[in-house]
């Protein structure tokens, strides 16, 4: 269902697992579907969605209620999903299926624990709006980690075959190589850590300081990246003072935060805490 509200455009449903398949060792697609999906417009792969997982012991997630005008009502006190912030992989509106990758790492988090476990006709939650992944341009370059995997492979997708650039993952070994099909000329380069833990490797800033990144007007390039919170940070700073980009050029987004689980992250965030 869509919210009340036209200013907020969410869509909200329950979905039910229909497949799921390990691409890697450590990335599970899993698909979903819901009747309520079929046909809708602007659920294009790369964007961001929220995961809203049921808590242990629960067949499904509680999700948001919404009054006759858009907006939330009191949630109940206990019971509340986990909330979770992934990529849409691959819609098709004509079935209402929707896919997603997920990284596993264990119990860890509710997500991977979720994705771990997950049974044809399991119960999740999402809620997402509309948008555009990226931005037009002649030449891209797309870099991030694993967890940014899904997005970087969407964009590739869509990507013209007159667009040129290079694109960096930075994985933890050859094992979690994918195979990815699309008609743009991206260099794709896949970036070992080889032992090195996730957040703390610089394979991936070196590559960035490394690219031939193409000088002059703001129309023709477009970077896109996405990986720890520092990294992320390390690299925006780099790029904006080494290349004079204009605002529109850079998409830097911090996934997630070494040592920090996404809820205690967002709340940081919100506070203002992370720059």
């Amino acid at each position: 269902m869509t919210s009340g509200n036209p200013k907020r455009q969410i869509i909200l449903e329950l979905v039910q697992v229909v497949s799921f398949i390990d691409l890697t060792p450590h990335m599970r697609r899993i698909t979903v579907m819901s009747n309520g999906l079929i046909g809708l417009q602007g659920l294009i792969p790369g964007i961001h969605l929220k995961l809203l997982i049921p808590q242990p012991g629960q067949e499904k997630p509680i999700l948001p209620v919404f009054d006759a005008e858009g907006q939330p009502l009191p949630p109940p006190e206990h019971g509340l999903p986990s909330v979770r912030t992934y990529t849409v992989r691959s819609f098709v509106p004509e079935t209402g299926e929707l896919a997603i990758d997920f990284v596993l790492h264990g119990d860890e988090g509710p997500a991977s624990a979720w994705a771990t476990t997950v049974q044809i006709g399991s119960y999740l939650g999402i809620a997402l709006r509309g948008g555009i992944p990226y931005r037009q341009a002649d030449w891209y370059l797309l870099a991030g980690d694993q967890t940014a995997l899904p997005a970087i492979s969407a964009i590739l997708e869509q990507l013209p075959a007159s667009a040129n650039g290079l694109a960096f993952v930075e994985i933890s070994d050859a094992t979690e190589e994918q195979a990815l099909y699309y008609k743009a000329n991206i260099a794709l380069h896949w970036l070992h850590r080889n032992g090195i833990e996730a957040g703390r490797s610089t394979i991936l800033e070196e590559a960035i300081r490394s690219a031939p990144i193409p000088e002059g007007r703001s129309d023709v390039r477009f970077i896109w990246v996405a990986t720890e919170s520092s990294a992320t940070k390390r690299i925006r700073d780099y790029l904006r003072m080494r290349y004079q980009l204009a605002h529109h050029e850079l998409h830097a987004a911090a996934y997630w935060k070494l040592g920090m689980n996404e809820d205690t992250y967002q709340e940081m965030r919100h506070r203002g805490s992370e720059q």
